[in-house]
C-alpha cells in the first residue's frame, strides 16, 4: 500500500517565506512514507514583477524540502521558478527522500497567463523510476493536451501541480479524471483555491483511481487530502482493459 496526500492552499502572492513556512507546517500532518503533490508555482504564486528574485529563492525553498523529504520519508512533487542557464523554467522537481531525483520543465505555456513572456518552454516529457512505481507529471494547462499524457501511460502515478482559474473548474474536473482513466493510473492534482492577486483560482484537488473514480475531493479551502492506495490496482485495470 502506498499513501498519497495532496495539498490544496491558497498561495501567498510573491511571498515566498510565508509560503514555505505554511506549507512546512501541512506536511507535518502528512503520513510518514507518502507521496506529496503541492500546487504549481506554489512558492510566490505568478508574481513576474519578482520573477528572478523568486527564482534565486528556489534553491533555499528546495533545500527545506529535501530536508524535510529526508526526515520523513517523503516524495514531493511541485513546481517551481527554475533559473537555468537560457532563463527561467515554471519546473516540475520530484524530491525523493532527501534528494532531488528529477526535473521536468514545462511543455505548454499558458497564453492567458502570459507564460511564454517570463518562462522558456520545456520539451523533455519523462517517466521518472521511483522505489515501487513509475511517475510522471503533468503541469496545470498541460492537462488539455492528451498526447502529453499519452506519453506517460507507462507510468502507475500521474501528479499534477495546478494553478488552474475558476472561470475553467468544469474543463478541470473534466480533464483530470479523463486523464486517469486514459492513462489507467492513478492521478493526483494538486491546485490552488481562491483570490490569489488578480486570478481566482478552483481548488477542485482530487486523488483518482486508473478506473477513474474520486477517492478524495476538496473544492475549496485549504485541505489535506490523503488516501491508501494499491498499485495493484493498475495492473487490475490494465488487465481488464488492455488499451495499453
Amino acid at each position: 500500500m502506498l499513501n498519497l496526500a495532496v495539498l490544496q492552499f491558497r498561495p501567498f502572492l510573491g511571498q515566498v517565506e510565508k509560503n514555505l513556512s505554511y506549507v512546512l507546517g501541512m506536511i507535518e500532518r502528512v503520513e510518514r512514507g507518502s507521496v506529496v503533490a503541492l500546487p504549481e508555482m506554489w512558492q510566490c504564486g505568478f508574481d513576474y514583477e519578482k520573477l528572478k528574485d523568486h527564482a534565486r529563492a528556489t534553491e533555499k525553498v528546495l533545500e527545506a524540502l529535501r530536508q524535510v523529504s529526508k526526515e520523513r520519508e517523503l516524495t514531493l512533487i511541485g513546481s517551481y521558478p527554475l533559473q537555468t542557464e537560457g532563463g527561467i523554467h515554471n519546473s516540475a522537481v520530484v524530491v525523493d527522500k532527501g534528494e532531488v531525483v528529477g526535473v521536468r520543465h514545462k511543455i505548454k505555456l499558458f497564453p492567458l497567463y502570459q507564460e511564454q513572456r517570463y518562462f522558456l518552454p520545456g520539451s523533455e516529457n519523462p517517466i521518472f523510476e521511483l522505489s515501487g512505481f513509475r511517475l510522471g507529471v503533468l503541469l496545470c494547462f498541460e492537462l488539455r493536451f492528451p498526447l502529453l499524457s499519452w506519453e506517460l501511460r507507462g507510468a502507475e502515478l500521474l501528479v499534477v501541480p495546478s494553478l488552474w482559474g475558476a472561470r475553467r473548474k468544469e474543463h478541470l474536473l473534466t480533464l483530470s479524471r479523463a486523464r486517469a482513466i486514459e492513462n489507467q493510473s492513478f492521478l493526483m492534482l494538486a491546485n490552488g483555491w481562491g483570490k490569489v492577486g488578480d486570478e481566482e483560482y478552483a481548488g477542485s484537488s482530487a486523488i483518482y483511481s486508473p478506473w477513474g473514480e474520486v477517492l478524495v475531493f476538496s473544492e475549496r479551502g485549504d485541505s489535506l487530502l490523503q488516501v491508501k492506495v494499491d498499485l495493484g490496482e493498475v495492473e487490475r485495470v490494465r488487465s481488464l482493459v488492455p488499451i495499453l
